[in-house]
């Protein structure tokens, strides 16, 4: 049985079409998040897992400058962390204090580092 997924234009509104052998369905922007938000669950419980690292030879979709926010968890000792994706939509993660104080940490390395080749760049063309 063969599977497609096509974008349409349904009288002007967008929509997705999804058919399966004989049958077909159109689904709109707010059936599409339940389908990928329902499917996530689903993913989440498989194995095997996701790995824990990414990949070095797939070709992600990077998010380019995400919308995000911060909170503080109300009933956990760390702090979540919302990140929007565009096709994705928001997805959170509750970070525990401890690593809170390490992925600080990177970032404030790969900050370090942009700010040396900043600096180094300006050099240069002096």
């Amino acid at each position: 049985m063969t599977m497609s997924i096509e974008m349409m234009n349904e009288y002007g509104t967008h929509a997705v079409r999804v058919a399966i052998g004989e049958a077909a369905v159109l689904l709109e922007a707010q059936e599409i998040d339940a389908v990928i938000e329902r499917l996530s669950l689903m993913r989440a419980a498989m194995r095997p897992e996701v790995p824990k690292e990414p990949s070095r030879t797939h070709q992600y979709v990077i998010e380019m400058d995400p919308c995000w926010h911060t909170e503080k968890h109300p009933l956990y000792d760390g702090g979540v962390l919302f990140m929007r994706h565009s096709g994705l939509g928001w997805t959170g993660f509750a970070l525990p204090t401890s690593s809170l104080a390490t992925l600080t940490e990177a970032l404030s390395k790969h900050l370090q580092v942009l700010e040396r080749e900043e600096a180094d760049t300006h050099a240069l063309m002096n």
